[in-house]
């Protein structure tokens, strides 16, 4: 809710902030639920939350951003598949340790790291050329991801974990610090993101079926 307001008061890289805070919440709280005894109502509590904050939420970030008419077509169809992939997940649960098509959560973040990036590497002399166009292209290749059925591992290691947490605390930091400097923390995530979206392309070339996490 915080994102697609701050989205509205044009405060992109704060909702995308926001975005990141939400995917670590995320991994947070499904460690506490393996943890304690939790029923069925907080299962379907999560897949809500997911629905809205990595599914609504980046596509009304990315519509406000744009402000073209054309952008209604790729946010729509990335909120829907990301809907689906949510209703899929729940319907047919994993039986592997490896996801059916990326999570929605891992495109949410993408997603928000591109857009951090994008808006933040100005302040280092840099210049992205059609950061639009870009936008649109990942919103169109992470819709199909999400409703595919290739392997993506999860992410088992603590260790793993925590280097993530490491890594959106200095992005989101990134954001409220004027230093050319800091941007090398989305820079770094963005090129992990990446190695995660080529992963399975990786584990077929170790012709290994997912890579570990």
């Amino acid at each position: 809710m915080a994102a697609i307001f701050f989205a509205f008061s044009g405060l992109f890289s704060v909702a995308a902030v926001c975005l990141l805070i939400a995917a670590a919440a995320d991994g947070v709280d499904g460690y506490v639920a393996r943890k304690t005894s939790s029923g069925p109502l907080g299962a379907h509590i999560d897949s809500l939350v997911d629905a809205v904050s990595f599914g609504v939420a980046p596509a009304v970030l990315v519509y406000c951003m744009s402000g073209e008419l054309i952008s209604i077509l790729f946010v729509c169809l990335y909120a829907i598949c990301g809907i689906l992939r949510l209703a899929r997940y729940n319907a047919f649960p994993p039986q592997e340790p490896v996801y059916s098509g990326i999570p929605i959560t891992s495109a949410c973040v993408s997603l928000a790291v591109l857009i951090i990036f994008f808006n933040e590497v100005p302040r280092a002399a840099f210049e992205v050329p059609y950061s639009n166009e870009l936008i649109y292209i990942t919103l169109f290749l992470l819709s199909l991801l999400m409703v595919s059925t290739i392997p993506y591992p999860k992410v088992m290691k603590k260790i793993t974990f925590v280097f993530l947490i490491f890594l959106f605390s200095g992005t989101s930091i990134s954001v409220f610090i004027d230093s050319p400097y800091i941007i090398i923390f989305p820079g770094v995530l963005c090129l992990l993101m990446l190695f995660y979206l080529l992963s399975p392309i990786v584990g077929l070339i170790w012709k290994k079926d997912s890579v570990r996490l």
